[in-house]
């Protein structure tokens, strides 16, 4: 039997678009994953007036390119926007607004980055962000398979419980969940606080992030963002292990925090609504500049027009004019002239769906899914 087969209901091909068979998935969708402690679960309040009630600012606009999925039930007022009221479900997609993460959380630095984001992709293009901080935790409740106990005041409530513990796993399947309707294109975080400068740091945040690369099939070079600790803060010297960072992880960079204030004159751990926008631009920024533009297009990108239903006899048949072949979330991977959908696809590694494209000497694209196994 040839290594490759056809994908299951492969008739439809010939009535239904691609982007039909495949409609749960939604390569347009990129998803952000977020996880750390405090800093990224919104440690910045919103702003206040002299006598210390709440402002309505930019930060509780909405967009409806910007989503976010819900980090556990929550039906309350949100802190930051006197204006709105959190009612999400677990697991469930909303268009965001602050908070993110847990009900009575406040600004973090993802609501200036999906802003920051907008002004520079392509605009078809909608933002999910997938919120797993957890304020005030060590490193070791994220790890896998160590199921650390969670603070009380912290865990994330699903189906009317919170959960005590295992929060490696309730992130992994929030991404899975995530999974099925977008693209994790990146992963954003920030922690450090309850173990500052602690020498095997580093290396553990390489596991968690090696285990979520595997657990989740993501690429090895997906870029993954780390935040600095305050500069005047109680742990400015943790900034040194976050350097490693990028000398462990592929595509790693580090957003910094150089000239950021604190949230209050007693607070040694917490960014400002000010530093915590400016935190999330240099977090974008960063990003940007890790991601190709064929990762994350950009404003003026050639978009990849969806591919055109035909049988597999035809693509396979077709060997004298270019072929390319994408990810399912339109991930160009190599083009070739003159070659065979079989000799094509010998060249990649993965197993996998992958969109087998053909553009005719008469200009016609003809394009199918073809299942490597």
């Amino acid at each position: 039997m040839s290594i490759f087969k056809k994908v299951a209901l492969f008739s439809l091909i010939t009535t239904l678009p691609v982007s039909q068979v495949f409609a749960e998935v939604d390569p347009n969708f990129h998803i952000y994953l977020l996880f750390g402690q405090s800093n990224m679960a919104g440690g910045a309040g919103g702003s206040t007036d002299q006598a210390g009630r709440s402002l309505i600012t930019d930060e509780c606009d909405t967009n409806s390119r910007v989503k976010v999925m819900a980090f556990g039930d929550c039906n309350q007022n949100s802190n930051p926007c006197p204006n709105r009221k959190v009612q999400r479900k677990h697991q469930q997609w909303y268009t965001a607004f602050p908070p993110y993460h847990n009900c009575h959380e406040g600004i973090g630095p993802a609501d200036n980055f999906g802003r920051t984001l907008l002004d520079s992709i392509r605009k078809d293009i909608t933002i999910g962000f997938v919120p797993c901080a957890l304020s005030g935790q060590n490193i070791a409740v994220f790890e896998k398979g160590k199921n650390a106990q969670i603070d009380d005041h912290t865990r994330p409530v699903v189906n009317g419980t919170k959960l005590p513990s295992g929060a490696y796993e309730w992130m992994r399947d929030k991404c899975k969940v995530a999974q099925q309707t977008g693209v994790i294109k990146g992963i954003l975080f920030h922690q450090g606080e309850s173990n500052s400068g602690e020498a095997n740091w580093p290396e553990r945040v390489k596991k968690i992030v090696d285990d979520l690369k595997a657990d989740l099939n993501l690429w090895d070079s997906i870029p993954f963002i780390a935040g600095e600790m305050r500069y005047d803060g109680c742990c400015k010297n943790h900034n040194t292990q976050i350097a490693k960072l990028p000398g462990l992880i592929p595509n790693c960079a580090v957003a910094s925090a150089d000239g950021l204030q604190r949230r209050s004159a007693t607070d040694n751990f917490h960014f400002n609504l000010p530093g915590t926008n400016e935190f999330g631009f240099r977090y974008a920024k960063a990003f940007l500049k890790l991601a190709s533009n064929d990762w994350i297009p950009r404003i003026g990108s050639v978009k990849i027009a969806s591919p055109r239903s035909v049988t597999q006899r035809k693509i396979t048949t077709t060997t004298n004019v270019a072929l390319s072949i994408y990810t399912l979330d339109g991930h160009a991977i190599n083009t070739f002239n003159k070659i065979s959908t079989e000799n094509a696809l010998r060249t990649i590694k993965a197993k996998g769906v992958y969109i087998i494209s053909r553009k005719l000497e008469n200009g016609v694209i003809v394009s199918a899914p073809f299942i490597k196994n």
